[in-house]
């Protein structure tokens, strides 16, 4: 993605990215590595879709059209975004965010932020809203789907105070994305994965894979369970023969 125009602020982007706001460099953990992968995968536009479980060639994928809408668009990055299933759209998410971090500085007492967050409301909408110059024919919300924060926040102020305010922001919009559009499709999706007998498992395997050697044990033993079985039946009738 070039920036021959000076659009992104790489610096904050890489800081996000590598979820290095929240952890430091020598902290790590479980939370750390999922939304470092999560991020990663939206800079990227890698996320598992079922475009590119069906480009994978994945087990029991039989092709890259939306498991959740009806009108069964192929489901590549950009439609887990605007997909009609969702229950909110990217607009609604953006209004009501700037509205629920206010509520969370009154919370904790941030009166003076909440009185600097209503200076630069507008037109941090104004910004989301407008045009991207790098991703031609979408707007600058898309940047902050994938993580990109454009250097047009940091114009807003001179202040550093008020930029990191502005930073808090962006960042707590973009987790709003994630946890009412991406966490309920792979809520949805895996319920309707498994309605359709798709497990887990399933999706780890490319079609047509020989069976591992996992998998030859499990038959293995199962194999090994029914014999087992079939000859207790038989001694436990021939009790009963003797016995009658």
């Amino acid at each position: 993605m070039y920036n021959h125009k000076k659009e992104f602020d790489w610096q904050t982007t890489l800081e996000f990215i590598s979820n290095r706001v929240e952890f430091s460099k020598r902290q790590s953990g479980n939370k750390d590595t999922y939304e470092r992968s999560y991020r990663i995968k939206n800079l990227l536009k890698d996320q598992p879709t079922y475009d590119t479980l069906y480009r994978r060639n994945t087990n029991k994928i039989d092709d890259n059209k939306c498991i959740r809408c009806e009108n069964k668009e192929i489901e590549d990055w950009d439609h887990i975004w605007i997909c009609e299933d969702n229950d909110f759209n990217l607009n609604e998410i953006i209004y009501e965010s700037i509205h629920k971090f206010e509520l969370q500085l009154k919370e904790s007492n941030q009166n003076d932020n909440v009185v600097t967050l209503r200076n630069y409301n507008i037109e941090f909408i104004n910004i989301l809203e407008s045009p991207s110059i790098i991703l031609r024919g979408k707007s600058r919300i898309w940047e902050l789907i994938r993580g990109i924060y454009n250097n047009k926040f940091n114009d807003l102020t001179k202040k550093k105070e008020e930029q990191n305010l502005i930073k808090k922001l962006w960042r707590f919009t973009y987790n709003e994305i994630k946890n009412r559009i991406w966490i309920p499709r792979c809520d949805e999706v895996k319920r309707l994965e498994e309605k359709a007998d798709i497990k887990k498992i399933d999706l780890r395997k490319r079609k047509n894979d020989p069976p591992n050697d996992l998998d030859r044990n499990n038959i293995i033993d199962s194999n090994e369970r029914k014999i087992n079985k079939k000859r207790k039946t038989t001694k436990n009738i021939e009790k009963d023969r003797k016995n009658s």
